[in-house]
């Protein structure tokens, strides 16, 4: 901040603006003092409501209600989960690919080798099956997929059977 001089009868600066300036700080400063005060005690109930519901303490019995460490993990293994099934995915349409791209070599050579296409039945057997190991690969990726990426409800904790 910046403050006009006071006027030559007097020394330093012109007291109003010092004054408007530190009414200004009393007041910011006030506002954070009862927002401090506000949060802490939002941070006292929210303590109070967790030592109330035995949450994170290893010794209690489970509450249903999933611990902090049990929703992390949860949301590491959901993440490892999209991470697998987007893997598998991409193997599968790396692997469709080179079945397509084989497919067609393979056409390619036949028609080279016999100059016209005396074997039509023969390559008509070879694109069935490429295109049926295609659609297992489609289908096997999909299944994959659908397995490991079902509905994402979590379970919580203490609410398995047997436990």
């Amino acid at each position: 901040m910046t403050f006009p001089r006071a006027p030559l009868t007097r020394r330093g600066y012109s007291e109003e603006p010092v004054h408007n300036a530190l009414r200004r700080c009393a007041a910011a400063l006030t506002a954070l003092a009862e927002e401090n005060d506000r949060l802490r005690a939002d941070m006292q109930r929210h303590r109070d409501w967790i030592r109330a519901n035995n949450i994170g303490d290893s010794g209690t019995v489970p509450t249903g209600v999933p611990t902090v460490d049990a929703v992390l993990q949860q949301a590491r293994a959901q993440q490892s989960a999209e991470q697998t099934v987007f893997a598998a995915r991409e193997q599968a349409r790396t692997m469709l690919r080179a079945a397509r791209a084989q497919a067609e070599a393979l056409l390619q050579q036949m028609q080279e080798r016999d100059g016209q296409a005396t074997d039509e039945e023969e390559a008509e057997r070879l694109i069935s099956y490429l295109r049926q190991i295609a659609q297992s690969l489609t289908v096997t990726a999909d299944q994959y997929a659908t397995k490991h990426t079902g509905p994402a409800t979590p379970t919580p904790v203490g609410s398995r059977q047997g436990t």
